[in-house]
């Protein structure tokens, strides 16, 4: 359920707002709320401030219910829309909830209106996790048609294997035939009979020797595949065709903790995690009976009581009838991946909508400028300030994308050169200060020169400079304290913020993290710290950060002296 309900009400006459937002309220119900009453306010709350429900009066004077469901109905489909009127009639409700109205209620009936506001925000938030379901669905199917195809293959190659195999049989079936005929006719020739039985000795000493041989081959590959098995990093056994499992490598023990009494006992189903304990057996039971291997994912409990994801692969060895004879699996650890997955995910989301909420700005910002170009006023202004802006936070963030790019091609290029600190540092600060609202302080060595790249490091001061301003607003005070350590210039930027926890500062300069402090959400993509401390690894400096919360946060990075 959503924490903060975003409700947009449709009404003209102000005390009617007033009292259905008065009756919201009385109920417990958590939310924010906008008013409108044209098509044009509408359209445009539809848009910036996203509703999560639309209430709506049935007729207005420029306007009426019938148009807005529409319109929302063309554009955001999910978005319930509930009807609230002392006029319209059930069999006028009746048809417009046949049309796809969420649902009605009459004005002398508001204290129904919190349930059916619930009821349509769950049911909205089924539609979107079953909407997701659908494309988790899509994806795992076409994961399952390329399997197929590799497992297609896979058969090829063991039916051309099986075609070798028939025949070298008939050969040995000619060799067999040729050697019938020989004796034949040494039998005929009985004066050759004593050198035909030498020959028969040594022939039988030879297949003495291949099956001590043969049976010394497959004791050896026995023992290779033990070896192996012992030694591939994944966790690997093998099982009956009746399902009982008859070996586990030593990597199972290794990770699970438990011997071998307690695997043969229940160890194996407490090692599974319980929700996938079900599923596991029925995907285990479907492989065996297709005969064909497959695999699957499921959790399983490391010694210390941690469930990790892994890949569950399962292959049958056959003999050269094509009848299975047993099966062999593995199980590889893939936790890292999904995180990685889920990472990937979590910052493609991230980036659209960060760089969704400055292009929908701009774009109204436009709309709005290209209908005041038949008559300019004074309100062309603001329009044209928030265009800029909105623009300048789309130029930022393709920036951040760019510059983790070259960093990630190794293409990051410094071109160092002989300066003062001090004046970089003081330019970078300029439009901050021109601003007025925060007083930023540089102290120190104003004299020093380092052996760097200025535009760079004044990115990496801009970036400092502006993190203190985005995460501690309250803190009005920056100091820049510039000082010689070691042979190396360090220059540390000071605010008196909220400060950031210890467990999450060893995170500050990884990519794409980005610090949530006390539920606040703040903008950009995580880049900007992962940025700068590239630059300053180029520059064979160090970068860190020390913060205690409710005492404020320093950033510091060296750069080597002149």
């Amino acid at each position: 359920m959503i924490a903060e309900a975003k409700i947009l009400i449709i009404e003209d006459n102000k005390s009617d707002a007033d009292l259905l937002c008065r009756e919201l309220k009385k109920s417990g119900l958590i939310f924010k709320s906008e008013v409108v009453q044209t098509k044009a306010t509408f359209e445009n709350a539809l848009q910036l401030f996203r509703p999560d429900i639309i209430i709506s009066d049935y007729s207005l004077p420029s306007f009426d219910a019938v148009t807005a469901f529409r319109i929302k109905q063309t554009n955001y489909p999910l978005i319930p829309f509930i009807i609230v009127s002392g006029i319209i009639g059930d069999e006028n409700a009746v048809e417009l909830i046949k049309e796809g109205v969420t649902d009605y209620a009459p004005k002398a009936k508001l204290f129904t209106l919190p349930t059916k506001i619930t009821r349509a925000l769950k049911d909205a938030e089924d539609k979107k996790e079953k909407a997701l379901i659908d494309e988790k669905l899509k994806i795992q199917t076409a994961e399952l048609i390329i399997a197929n195809k590799e497992l297609l293959l896979q058969n090829e190659e063991k039916e051309r294997r099986a075609t070798e195999l028939v025949n070298l049989s008939d050969s040995l079936h000619k060799q067999t035939e040729e050697l019938s005929l020989a004796n034949d006719l040494l039998i005929m020739q009985e004066v050759k009979v004593q050198a035909v039985n030498e020959q028969l000795t040594e022939l039988n000493q030879e297949l003495e020797f291949r099956v001590t041989a043969r049976t010394k081959a497959l004791t050896e590959s026995e023992h290779r595949f033990r070896n192996m098995m012992e030694t591939i990093p994944q966790i690997a056994w093998t099982n009956t065709i009746a399902g009982e499992f008859i070996f586990y490598n030593r990597r199972w023990y290794d990770y699970t903790g438990l011997s071998l009494e307690q695997t043969k006992d229940t160890g194996l189903r407490l090692a599974i995690h319980p929700d996938d304990l079900k599923n596991s057996s029925g995907w285990f039971t479907m492989i065996r009976e297709k005969s064909e291997g497959g695999e699957f994912q499921l959790r399983i409990k490391r010694a210390d009581g941690v469930y990790r994801w892994h890949l569950l692969r399962m292959m049958p060895i056959k003999d050269e009838q094509g009848e299975t004879q047993q099966w062999v699996g593995t199980a590889t650890d893939i936790e890292e991946l999904r995180l990685l997955q889920q990472q990937k995910d979590d910052f493609i989301s991230i980036a659209s909508h960060e760089l969704k909420t400055p292009l929908t700005s701009l774009k109204a910002a436009l709309q709005l400028l290209d209908r005041m170009k038949e008559a300019p006023s004074a309100k062309m202004l603001p329009m044209i300030v928030l265009a800029n802006k909105s623009l300048d936070k789309v130029n930022i963030l393709v920036a951040d994308l760019l510059y983790a790019s070259k960093v990630n091609e190794g293409q990051l290029h410094i071109d160092p050169k002989n300066f003062v600190l001090s004046s970089v540092i003081l330019d970078s600060c300029q439009f901050i200060r021109a601003e007025g609202v925060y007083n930023i302080q540089t102290c120190g060595d104003m004299n020093v020169e380092v052996y760097a790249d200025p535009v760079r490091i004044e990115q990496v001061v801009t970036n400092f400079i502006t993190n203190a301003i985005k995460y501690a607003p309250e803190s009005k005070q920056i100091t820049i304290n510039i000082k010689k350590v070691k042979g190396m210039v360090n220059v540390s930027v000071i605010d008196k913020g909220p400060g950031i926890p210890a467990e999450k500062q060893r995170f500050l300069f990884d990519r794409y993290y980005r610090v949530d402090n006390r539920g606040s959400h703040y903008t950009g993509l995580g880049l900007g710290l992962y940025i700068c401390s590239e630059i300053v690894k180029a520059h064979h400096g160090e970068i860190g950060v020390i913060s205690e919360v409710g005492m404020g946060s320093t950033f510091w990075f060296t750069l080597p002296v002149a």
